[in-house]
């Protein structure tokens, strides 16, 4: 897994931390924005996609969801293609097959 932290854009003064990368587990990207602390005192999560099995699948999606959010440096892309490439999705490992179970809808039940 990678992340990257991006800051936010100047008239986006309602986040504090948008949050990029690769989760090889999940076969996706991930983007998170995060605003001021909750009642819990902790970070509010205003936006966050790549939650599920391949829910965006291009380093050019993912910045397309970022790009209204935060700053991007010129050479994203490439590191979280290089990420993704470095740390590719295995279906036969472990913590894959735990997730994949963990996501599979539950069998029906017969009567």
């Amino acid at each position: 897994m990678s992340r990257y932290s991006l800051k936010p854009l100047p008239h986006r003064s309602d986040l504090f931390e948008v949050a990029v990368g690769w989760d090889a587990g999940l076969d996706t990207y991930f983007v998170m924005a995060f605003g001021g602390p909750d009642a819990a005192r902790e970070p509010a999560i205003r936006l966050w996609r790549g939650t599920s099995l391949r829910d965006i699948t291009s380093s050019e999606g993912l910045l397309a969801i970022a790009r209204p959010l935060a700053e991007i440096p010129d050479d994203l892309a490439a590191k979280l293609h290089l990420d993704r490439l470095a740390a590719p999705h295995n279906p036969e490992a472990a913590i894959c097959r735990l997730i994949t179970d963990l996501l599979a809808p539950p069998f029906p039940t017969r009567r």
